[in-house]
C-alpha cells in the first residue's frame, strides 16, 4: 500500500513538472513574438478613382482605418482594432447605401492568430450580431495563404484562376499600411501590376498599366487599358 501511495505521488510530481514545463514553454513563445513595426516608407493618404479613400493611421504606424466613396452614391469604412503585438484582431465595417438603406452593413470580423504570426480564423457577425460567416486558414510552406486557384511569388499574386499577372520592382502603396499577416491574408501584393493577361473561355484579354511615379518612385497614377465602362481604371495616389 505504501508503495502505491508513493508511485502516485511520484506521479503527481511528475504531471505538476509536465504541465510547468508547458506553460514555460507557452509562455515563452508568446513572449518571444516580437511587436510589428510597418514598413519603412510612405503612407497613403488618398486614393482618387470610381471609389475614393482617405486612410487614417493608428499610432502604432499601420491603418486605422479608411473611409471610402463610390461615384455612385454609396460609401463605406473599415476600422482596424489592434492587440500589443500589433495584429490586426478586429475589423469593422460599415456600408451605406443611400438609395436602398435596407442593404446598409454594420459587420464585425474577428480574427485568431498562431504562435508564428499567422491568421488562422476569422469569424463574422452581422449589425445584429448574428454570426453569418466563421473561416479558417491554411498556409504554404513558403508561407503564403493556401488558395488552390492563387500562385504567389516573391509577395505577389502571379496567377489567379483567371488571369496572369507582370509587376514592376516598386512598392505598392497598399503595402505599406497593413501588418504582415493581413497583408499575406488579403493577398495584398508588394509591387505594382503592369500588365494583366487573363484568359477567358480561349479569349485573350490583356490589359497594360500605364504607371507614372513620384521622385520616391511611390506611384501617384494609373491608367489601365482596355476596360469597360465605369470601372476603377484611372487612379491617383497621394502620400504622408
Amino acid at each position: 500500500m505504501k508503495n502505491i501511495l508513493f508511485l502516485l505521488f511520484l506521479f503527481s510530481l511528475i504531471s505538476c513538472a509536465d504541465d510547468d514545463f508547458l506553460r514555460s514553454d507557452f509562455d515563452n513563445q508568446r513572449n518571444n513574438q516580437v511587436v510589428e513595426t510597418p514598413p519603412e516608407g510612405l503612407k497613403l493618404k488618398y486614393k482618387h478613382g470610381l471609389v475614393t479613400q482617405q486612410f487614417f493611421y493608428n499610432q502604432n504606424g499601420f491603418v486605422d482605418s479608411i473611409y471610402n466613396y463610390h461615384s455612385w452614391g454609396n460609401n463605406f469604412s473599415q476600422k482596424y482594432i489592434y492587440n500589443k503585438l500589433n495584429q490586426i484582431i478586429e475589423v469593422r465595417y460599415n456600408e451605406v447605401v443611400p438609395q436602398r438603406p435596407e442593404y446598409n452593413k454594420n459587420d464585425i470580423t474577428f480574427y485568431t492568430y498562431n504562435s508564428v504570426n499567422q491568421i488562422i480564423s476569422s469569424l463574422t457577425y452581422d449589425k445584429n450580431n448574428v454570426a453569418i460567416q466563421y473561416l479558417t486558414y491554411n498556409y504554404n510552406r513558403d508561407g503564403s495563404l493556401f488558395d488552390a486557384n492563387k500562385k504567389v511569388v516573391n509577395g505577389n499574386v502571379v496567377k489567379d484562376y483567371w488571369s496572369n499577372y507582370k509587376f514592376d520592382s516598386l512598392r505598392n502603396p497598399y503595402y505599406n499600411i497593413y501588418p504582415k499577416a493581413y497583408r499575406i491574408l488579403k493577398f495584398i501584393n508588394k509591387n505594382n501590376i503592369l500588365v494583366t493577361e487573363s484568359d477567358y473561355t480561349n479569349e485573350v484579354h490583356i490589359n497594360v498599366h500605364t504607371l507614372k511615379y513620384n521622385s520616391e518612385d511611390y506611384l501617384i497614377e494609373e491608367h489601365i487599358s482596355n476596360m469597360p465602362l465605369d470601372t476603377d481604371d484611372r487612379r491617383e495616389f497621394s502620400y504622408h
